[in-house]
């Protein structure tokens, strides 16, 4: 994965930089997750980039299959049944 250019180039997103690094090398952590799941769309790129957003919306997908287990388990009157 080539990261997108422009806003990630600043200093002060170096930690966005390195997290996106992270997952082209499939090395990620859960700090890498916190930054990518937490990093404004903005940042990613302009609102014509389609790279960015292709990447963006994978976040999203990704953070949306995380959040439904954690739901399910939440649903109250639920019991496992073993």
């Amino acid at each position: 994965m080539t990261p997108v250019r422009g806003q990630l180039n600043k200093p002060e997103h170096r930690r966005v930089l390195s997290a996106l690094r992270a997952a082209g090398r499939m090395t990620m952590t859960g700090a890498h997750w916190l930054v990518l799941m937490t990093t404004e769309r903005e940042i990613f790129g302009g609102p014509s980039s389609q790279r960015a957003g292709s990447l963006y919306e994978t976040l999203e997908q990704v953070l949306v299959q995380q959040a439904a287990p954690a739901a399910d388990q939440d649903a109250p009157g639920e019991t496992a049944v073993g």
